[in-house]
């Protein structure tokens, strides 16, 4: 692989993450948290790797290859075999260990459990301890700020002038308001989007090409031709689906093998990301096409990316 191809990919991993970030603040994921899904992730995906290649899967090794210490990655194999979750769980009990620590250990609560003012920082001549120090006894080696970031997400604490951290509540409560079945759905079928595109990346010779269309306008649209187009392909869509859930129905019933995959279709309403520079001409139409309160732009169809033959 090329110098090029290999920042082509890293770009590619960039654009599948950058959407991902407004949902990571709305739901408080830290970039440290988001660094270690994807450390478990690599490390589970490399050791399948080599296991199919028949070769050994020792740390070190998985260290070399991955370019992980190989303490981060005997870390991520106790945590893959112990069951543990990508971040949440741990970090809860993290977050009320420190908790109780905060409201009963006498360096840092005051009478009656009052959890005292603590600075965020180390801080020469301060009479107050720190936020590193109530880590260290109650959470010995956890991530500081991660710990931070969470009870703050949860309302347990709050950062005051930026260098005070006061505990608002013993209890860590994390609100369930978020539809989690969605989430995961969300999870589901992103890596399904993805892995087509995978596929039709690296297949071989002789493995087919995976159905890969868009339209996208040509011009920038007004919200009243994006509800229209909006309209336009959830009814043709859904008709299209319901199609080929009837015909995989019957292709079920006469093809049952022992072992196999699944597979599937899927049809999403997107926005378009790219940014492009506009040329006089689009700049003129548009302002045409604003004056006339056109609705519907004309759309093109795009062949599909890495096709091969």
């Amino acid at each position: 692989m090329s110098g090029s191809e290999k920042e082509a990919v890293l770009n590619v991993f960039a654009a599948l993450v950058r959407p991902l970030m407004r949902a990571a603040f709305e739901y408080g994921i830290t970039a440290g948290e988001i660094a270690g899904a994807v450390r478990r992730v690599y490390i589970q995906a490399l050791e399948a790797r080599l296991v199919d290649q028949k070769r050994p899967t020792t740390d070190t090794r998985l260290a070399v290859v991955s370019g992980l210490p190989k303490s981060d990655v005997s870390a991520v194999r106790e945590a893959l075999r112990s069951g543990a979750t990508h971040g949440g769980a741990t970090n809860a009990d993290q977050a009320g260990i420190l908790l109780t620590i905060w409201h009963t250990h006498p360096n840092f609560s005051g009478a009656y459990g009052l959890a005292m003012d603590l600075d965020l920082a180390l801080a020469q001549g301060s009479p107050r301890r720190s936020f590193q120090e109530l880590v260290d006894v109650a959470c010995p080696g956890a991530d500081r700020d991660a710990l931070l970031d969470e009870l703050i997400a949860v309302g347990s604490v709050e950062l005051v002038d930026g260098s005070t951290v006061r505990c608002l509540s013993r209890a860590y409560v994390v609100q369930r308001g978020a539809d989690t079945n969605r989430i995961e759905r969300t999870g589901r079928f992103l890596a399904a989007v993805v892995d087509n595109f995978v596929h039709n990346l690296l297949r071989s010779e002789v493995e087919p090409v995976y159905f890969e269309r868009a339209v996208v306008a040509d011009l920038p649209m007004s919200e009243q031709a994006r509800d229209q187009l909006l309209a336009e392909a959830s009814e043709k869509g859904q008709t299209l689906l319901s199609e080929l859930d009837t015909f995989l129905t019957a292709l079920a019933s006469d093809n049952l093998p022992s072992t196999g995959k699944k597979f599937g279709v899927g049809i999403y309403f997107f926005e378009d990301q790219t940014k492009e520079k506009q040329t006089e001409r689009q700049k003129i139409d548009i302002k045409e096409s604003n004056r006339e309160n056109s609705a519907v732009q004309e759309i093109d169809v795009l062949a599909a990316i890495n096709r091969k033959q």
